[in-house]
């Protein structure tokens, strides 16, 4: 059985965050609980937003406390938060970071109010605590301002549980945002190593979903679409942040990305990546651009014609590793965890929580076990 789940109502192009205001109307709503990134407001990304919102009437509290790689305690604080604020509608202005709180905050708001967010991890398929139902949670908009993550499509956030420095998943099925609003205006700002390492991300994900084990054929077109606008834009959009057209290109991309894993999953390099964010503190597109190529070679036996269909529709190549790896060079990103600043020391523990604290590489095309996934580690060091 093929399995297909959408975002909600998608609006993609110049002006979109303009409508944050008349969406959330359209949801019901009056009150609004505004989750950003700390440097939306000084990036003056945030005046279109709540232009909008106040255009609609709403009352708009902003939450700004948002911290990169979120965490249980981060999270569980904005809940308690937007429980204090009084709001009936989320909206979610940032990078993957803060679509990731948002969707996690939707999540644990729903539950018991003693309730922590960790109660809803998912580790190797289980769960302490059901998702609530779609009914208890509140209505949620997603506004990104980088193209990578693809957050802004899927039900799913990724936080970091410190206790364990691992990486963990929280959402369900039933969970997608309402709206998802994809304004190119609001990344024409963002540095030129952002871009590059959230456009590495989106490739990521359009490169695992294509070959996982949950392969469903009316996304493949979709994601190789993806794939040729990362070929076409990325390097552009890296290069002169300004030209509109190479931002809504990627923007797309992202989300089409998005809405791939969420039908498809991913595969390991996001297992390998997610460790590198938790125990090193790297950034994740930065962690993905370091482990694709190893986890591309490795599992190409496993899929040659799919990886063939990547390089081809990536830049008309014939190697799809080689394409991927000059790709992430020619954005300036990082080749060697060794360049990073990564301790090889960390390599077993990464492996050893990869493997058991992370789902990603069980729809990997190529089976892969603890050993396996260290031996990339140090391939990729």
């Amino acid at each position: 059985m093929n399995r297909y789940l959408w975002p909600g109502q998608v609006y993609l192009g110049a002006g979109a965050a303009g409508l944050t205001g008349a969406q959330a109307q359209a949801l019901g709503c009056r009150r609004a609980f505004l989750i950003v990134d700390p440097g939306i407001l000084p990036a003056g990304l945030l005046a279109p937003v709540a232009a909008a919102l106040a255009a609609a009437g709403m009352q708009v509290a902003v939450y700004d406390q948002v911290v990169p790689n979120p965490d249980t305690a981060s999270v569980d604080a904005a809940t308690a938060a937007l429980r204090a604020s009084g709001a009936d509608v989320i909206v979610g202005l940032g990078g993957g970071s803060a679509l990731d709180t948002a969707k996690a905050v939707r999540l644990a708001a729903g539950g018991p109010a003693a309730a922590s967010v960790w109660e809803y991890a998912y580790l190797h398929g289980d769960k302490a605590r059901p998702a609530p139902p779609r009914c208890a949670c509140l209505p949620l908009i997603l506004l990104p301002t980088t193209a990578g993550t693809g957050a802004e499509a899927t039900p799913w956030a990724v936080l970091t549980h410190m206790a364990g420095h691992h990486k963990y998943g929280v959402g369900a099925d039933h969970l997608l945002p309402d709206v998802a609003l994809i304004d190119p205006d609001l990344t024409l700002t963002l540095p030129t190593w952002l871009t590059a390492a959230t456009g590495i991300d989106a490739l990521s994900h359009l490169i695992e979903a294509y070959v996982s084990t949950n392969q469903n054929p009316l996304l493949d077109p979709l994601i190789l679409r993806g794939v040729a606008l990362v070929g076409q834009h990325l390097r552009r959009a890296v290069e002169q942040g300004e030209e509109g057209a190479a931002r809504q290109g990627m923007m797309e991309a992202a989300l089409l990305g998005g809405i791939a894993i969420t039908s498809n999953w991913l595969g390991a390099c996001h297992s390998l990546a997610h460790q590198l964010s938790s125990f090193a503190g790297l950034h994740h597109g930065v962690a993905i651009a370091l482990m694709l190529p190893a986890q591309m070679a490795f599992s190409l036996p496993a899929a040659p014609a799919r990886y063939a269909a990547i390089g081809q529709a990536l830049n008309g190549a014939a190697d799809a590793v080689d394409a991927v790896r000059d790709l992430i060079a020619a954005v300036g990103l990082p080749t060697r965890l060794r360049d990073a600043g990564v301790d090889e020391s960390l390599i077993p523990a990464m492996a050893a929580s990869a493997y058991t604290n992370d789902l990603n590489w069980t729809t990997n095309p190529r089976p892969i076990d603890q050993a396996g996934l260290e031996q990339l580690y140090r391939q990729a060091w």
